[in-house]
């Protein structure tokens, strides 16, 4: 396995937007930063709205994305130096919160039936032993 890369030692090639003005410049890890209030969380979210979607519980990136800023033709050495993770596989739980947006907008969909939350079920096994000793 290779040894991971000092991140001081990047240097960026950073490049204007009005590119008829300005030429591109290269500059060390150092001198980059960004203003103090520019990245937060509603902006994550806002970016991951517009760019990305569920697909089986992975989020994946939007086919009009990937279009637009041809990610298909990049791969993963080509935005990180290092080699790629390697995750282990863990198998999908089962959901707990709220049930996915369905396509039908109906009243009958709009009626949610009562979940079995651990309280209930608990309830629900403490009546069933009850009966079976009622029956005995």
């Amino acid at each position: 396995k290779k040894a991971i890369i000092d991140p001081s030692l990047f240097k960026y090639k950073v490049q204007p937007i009005k590119k008829h003005l300005y030429e591109a410049v290269i500059v060390k890890a150092s001198q980059l930063s960004r203003r103090k209030h520019l990245f937060s969380r509603d902006r994550l979210k806002l970016f991951l709205k517009q760019h990305c979607e569920p697909h089986d519980g992975v989020i994946k990136a939007k086919a009009t994305s990937i279009e637009k800023y041809n990610l298909a033709e990049q791969n993963f050495s080509y935005f990180f130096p290092d080699e790629p993770p390697t995750f282990i596989f863990s198998p999908a739980s089962r959901r707990r919160g709220r049930p996915p947006k369905r396509a039908s907008a109906s009243l009958e969909d709009n009626i949610k039936p009562k979940q079995n939350t651990p309280g209930n079920k608990s309830k629900v096994s403490r009546e069933r032993a009850k009966f079976q000793k009622q029956k005995e």
